[in-house]
């Protein structure tokens, strides 16, 4: 009997609608078919067969499989196999406007033809954005920021013909504009769609050239004003669960999870240190 579980099909509203899917299938095969957006698939575990493109492929865990619109596909899991993976489906409009990043692209949509992407970077980063957007309470910033490195390795590496995008630059004005923006609004939950529009940068090369001048992403950097907060409301004498919510974070969990990352101990504990 043909099984689908763990299914689920979603869409994320902060992100402009961009539709998300995950399952594990055995025993089952798609029937041919094509989106009229990009198919990227991430496969968690197991092992599957699709035919696209001409030919049967044999996809594993970490292969990454990009579709373009309109793309036929079919197949699933072997006999007696299953296939766990998380895809999602993002418009052209989004694609052509990552393609500008790269010089000579011009506003042409990137078109796929590779058959399997092996890349760690990319799978790493979509299986992250993937995973976070399924949990409650998530940032959008992070989200943006994995999703814009995927994209722009993934149009980069393996849309033809392959390009390096254009040099990130310095750009003092627009990172000192948006460092300025996550400062002033640290517990806030920052688009990053909104903070290219106040530095007056793309997406795309606000995210490569925070990183290049900063040393980190923005969400990186808005996370370390957040802890920052929370030590100085902490050495106020401020309670941990309150300090939590007045730095940002979406509960005292969340505190103690990213303050022990980078302080290397709890709030609690930096609180009795400063306190005694």
């Amino acid at each position: 009997m043909a099984t689908t579980s763990d299914a689920r099909m979603w869409w994320a509203a902060d992100l402009g609608g961009l539709e998300l899917f995950k399952a594990t299938i055995s025993e089952f095969a798609f029937r041919p078919h094509a989106h009229e957006e990009f198919f990227i698939a991430l496969t968690e575990a197991g092992v599957s067969t699709p035919t696209y493109r001409g030919d049967r492929h044999v996809i594993t865990p970490g292969d990454v499989i990009v579709l373009n619109p309109e793309e036929n596909h079919a197949g699933g899991p072997p006999d007696e196999g299953s296939w766990t993976y998380r895809a999602l489906y993002p418009r052209t409009e989004l694609l052509r406007e990552m393609a500008a990043e790269f010089p000579g692209r011009g506003p042409a949509v990137p078109e796929f033809r590779a058959e399997i992407i092996r890349d760690h970077g990319i799978a790493a980063r979509l299986r992250r954005f993937h995973r976070l957007s399924e949990s409650p309470g998530s940032s959008l910033l992070e989200r943006e920021v994995l999703l814009a490195e995927a994209f722009v390795l993934l149009v980069g590496r393996h849309a033809a013909p392959p390009r390096a995008p254009r040099a990130p630059g310095r750009e003092p004005r627009g990172v000192r504009l948006s460092r300025e923006y996550l400062e002033e609004h640290a517990e806030e939950s920052v688009s990053l769609r909104a903070l290219s529009g106040f530095a007056g940068l793309s997406v795309f090369h606000l995210c490569r050239v925070f990183h290049e001048t900063v040393g980190m992403t923005p969400h990186a950097f808005q996370t370390q004003v957040r802890v920052r907060r929370a030590k100085s409301l902490l050495r106020a004498g401020m309670p941990v669960a309150q300090a939590a919510l007045e730095a940002g974070f979406y509960d005292q969990a969340h505190l103690t999870r990213t303050f022990k990352r980078i302080m290397g101990l709890t709030p609690g504990r930096y609180a009795k240190g400063v306190t005694a």
